[in-house]
């Protein structure tokens, strides 16, 4: 898919080839951890980026009447950056295994 010639504009390059999600205790409750296995198109290394699965209460701004809201306050669930530290690997495994581990380090107890 990447090809240095068409994409020369592109300083980096990923793919995601393979994903894990996790449901670990952080902060005293369950969390829902998604950590990416991305291959360096120009290297061939892996690394790992990670989110976490939040919920949140969001108002719609539209649409409106009379400066009024029309819908109430929703529900989101989003994922988010989760800084893990970063990893590198010949193998989407071999990262993913890396930054398990440093999930490890954090899980409650």
């Amino acid at each position: 898919m990447y090809d240095k010639a068409v994409h020369s504009f592109c300083s980096e390059f990923y793919t995601v080839a393979k994903s894990i999600e996790v449901v670990v205790k952080l902060r005293g409750g369950p969390s829902r951890i998604r950590i990416d296995a991305l291959r360096s198109e120009i290297e061939g290394r892996f690394s790992t980026k990670a989110y976490i699965e939040e919920s949140l209460t969001l108002q719609p701004t539209y649409p409106q009447t009379s400066g009024s809201f029309q819908r109430k306050p929703e529900e989101f669930r989003v994922w988010v950056d989760y800084d893990l530290p970063w990893v590198d690997s010949d193998s989407a495994d071999g990262a993913l295994r890396r930054a398990v581990g440093f999930l490890a380090e954090r899980v409650t107890k």
